[in-house]
């Protein structure tokens, strides 16, 4: 049983490791161990990063200057094919048809599921991989619907919920009230999520596609997010909670869209329905394992007085993975996002998590104009506000770097990427909440935070046809 992070990093060096995610920072535990030679992303790596993780990093947005919502699966295929034709993004591993990829055996260390195009990509270029055991198919997480009724199934706690054809606001109000929740049936970080409060806000879903939609009744209250591992050996674990940042006003985001996460808000949060929140993502896990399902997955819920809601679940590393990973390097304790890998290949991983509230907020702030090419930009790392100014203090790649009146600032497009409407500006890390407990206002130092990276850059007008990252 694997226990500590010289162990795990060990078994993950053994063969050189291969990602794909949509941005480099959601696998800094992976760097920070050393476990990743090679990353293949559509948003580029903050400078720096290849020099103090002895990684390559072969990214869409470099090559092609341009910020847009392409998504991971179509981002990486045109950055494999760039590969393949000696040009990626100015990574530096060009050399005609390949590189230096002929003849490599690399380990997929999994964000998400290997797609088939990639691998066929990857064979192209004459990369042997090494993946982890295939995972038994579930048909119950298929899509919302099914996985609401797979959950009722299991004892969870769900909104009050029906599947339609078709979008009658009359019909709608009379069952679920003023404000209820549209969702697609496929979809993720909050894509394909609506906040409906009157006839005029479904015109823009049925422009989108048709049905059939998941309809939940609104529920106020504060999103939650559990992290939970299965082991190898079918053991459950409940990690650390956080707070979801999904209806934040003032960081440019609409209903729903993933905006961040806190891990010390829990907190503030009525601790009777924080328990009932574990108690049922435990259930969901064994649940999970005995299916056959091992690594990590992620429960959403939101808590409506003493009582926690579960909306869905994400059965994969998460967009806040890489920050309780942070916190748990700090802690000298194995990371969420090694110990997933192990457990994908069957090395089971030992150790109890901590499930105390700890400062790490993370806070993503929005492009909220029009198309605009970025005439200047802050510089990412360390950076502290004085007099309504970031001023910067070093190099900052993590909460590991962050002190507590400091903040790190990442993801920060470079000057003369094309900026689409709606794309991040930028994520700004913390030791300290940047907004309220249930996570839907900016605190005051959190607005002038936003204010100071929005100050920060410099905006000219895009003439033309607006360019794509991909083909368009």
């Amino acid at each position: 049983m694997i226990t500590s992070c010289d162990e795990a990093a060990a078994r993950l060096r053994a063969v050189p490791g291969l990602s794909c995610c949509a941005r480099p920072l959601f696998l800094l535990p992976l760097l920070r161990t050393g476990c990743l030679s090679e990353v293949l992303s559509v948003e580029g790596a903050d400078a720096g990063w290849a020099g103090e993780f002895g990684a390559r990093f072969h990214a869409l947005e470099p090559y092609r200057a341009v910020r847009d919502h392409t998504s991971l699966g179509a981002g990486v295929h045109e950055v494999l094919r760039r590969i393949a034709e000696g040009d990626d993004g100015g990574s530096g591993t060009g050399g005609g048809t390949g590189g230096g990829w002929r003849g490599r055996e690399l380990a997929l260390l999994p964000y998400t599921a290997m797609k088939p195009e990639w691998r066929t990509a990857l064979d192209a270029l004459g990369a042997r991989l090494a993946e982890p055991p295939v995972r038994p198919a579930l048909p119950v997480l298929g899509d919302k619907r099914a996985q609401r009724a797979w959950l009722r199934s299991v004892g969870a706690l769900t909104p009050r919920d029906a599947v339609v054809p078709v979008l009658d606001h009359r019909e709608l109000r009379r069952r679920f009230g003023d404000r209820y929740v549209v969702q697609t049936l496929l979809g993720s970080s909050g894509k394909g999520t609506y906040l409906v409060t009157g006839e005029a806000d479904l015109a823009p879903i049925r422009q989108v596609g048709g049905g059939p939609w998941l309809v939940s009744g609104y529920v106020e209250g504060a999103a939650v997010n559990v992290h939970v591992l299965v082991s190898a050996d079918g053991t459950v674990r409940v990690l650390r909670p956080s707070v979801q940042l999904t209806r934040v006003e003032g960081v440019g985001a609409p209903f729903g869209t993933y905006s961040g996460g806190d891990f010390a808000a829990p907190a503030l949060l009525p601790a009777r329905a924080l328990s009932r929140a574990g108690a049922a993502a435990r259930r969901v896990g064994e649940s999970l394992a005995a299916l056959g399902y091992r690594g990590l997955f992620g429960a959403d819920f939101v808590l409506a007085g003493e009582e926690a809601l579960l909306l869905e679940l994400n059965c994969r590393m998460q967009g806040s993975t890489w920050l309780l990973g942070e916190l748990e390097l700090a802690e000298d304790a194995l990371p969420s996002a090694l110990r997933h890998v192990l457990e994908l290949y069957g090395h089971a991983t030992g150790g109890e998590p901590r499930t105390d509230a700890a400062g790490a907020v993370q806070l993503v702030v929005r492009h909220t104009g029009g198309p605009v090419r970025v005439a200047g930009a802050p510089g990412g790392g360390l950076h502290r506000l004085k007099d309504g100014l970031l001023q910067y203090c070093g190099a900052g790649f993590g909460l590991l770097e962050c002190g507590p009146d400091d903040c790190v600032l990442l993801q920060l497009p470079a000057p003369g990427t094309v900026l689409h409407p709606g794309v991040p500006l930028g994520r700004i890390v913390a030791r300290y909440s940047l907004t309220t407990a249930d996570g839907t206002a900016l605190t005051e130092q959190g607005r002038r935070l936003v204010e100071a990276l929005r100050a920060g850059f410099a905006f000219e007008p895009v003439g033309g046809p607006l360019p794509c990252a991909v083909p368009c």
